[in-house]
């Protein structure tokens, strides 16, 4: 008998064009969804399963992301997963935070090249 009867091949998935691997993304899928629901399920008072909902995508969309450009493995992958979901609305705040501080430093250097006249040589020179 020369094949075994398991494959050593993963499977691979394409989707608009990009290959992944599909152990690693069904997990960080399942890990994600799972997570989310158990806070859901603990959260106190009126539930806003909208809210749930739509921070449940945007965890499934940053976790499928995640794992796909770093090659996760698949337990790599689950804990990426709950990870990520752990966090849930802090991504939107991280996020904000990220992007205001870049802002943030583009308007510094715009502004400092408009008052400050340009380049005039080294740092050191000025």
């Amino acid at each position: 008998m020369t094949g075994t009867l398991f494959s050593q091949q993963p499977v691979v998935w394409w989707i608009a064009g990009y290959p992944f691997a599909a152990g690693p993304m069904v997990v960080c899928i399942c890990a994600v969804i799972i997570t989310r629901v158990v806070i859901g399920l603990q959260a106190k008072g009126k539930a806003q399963w909208a809210l749930d909902i739509a921070i449940t995508a945007l965890c499934l969309l940053v976790t499928i992301l995640w794992v796909q450009a770093h090659k996760l493995d698949m337990l790599a992958a689950g804990i990426t997963g709950i990870g990520i979901a752990a966090v849930g609305a802090g991504i939107i705040g991280m996020a904000k935070g990220f992007v205001a501080g870049r802002i943030k430093a583009a308007m510094q250097a715009f502004g400092e090249t408009l008052i400050g006249g340009g380049d005039k040589g080294p740092p050191a020179q000025r």
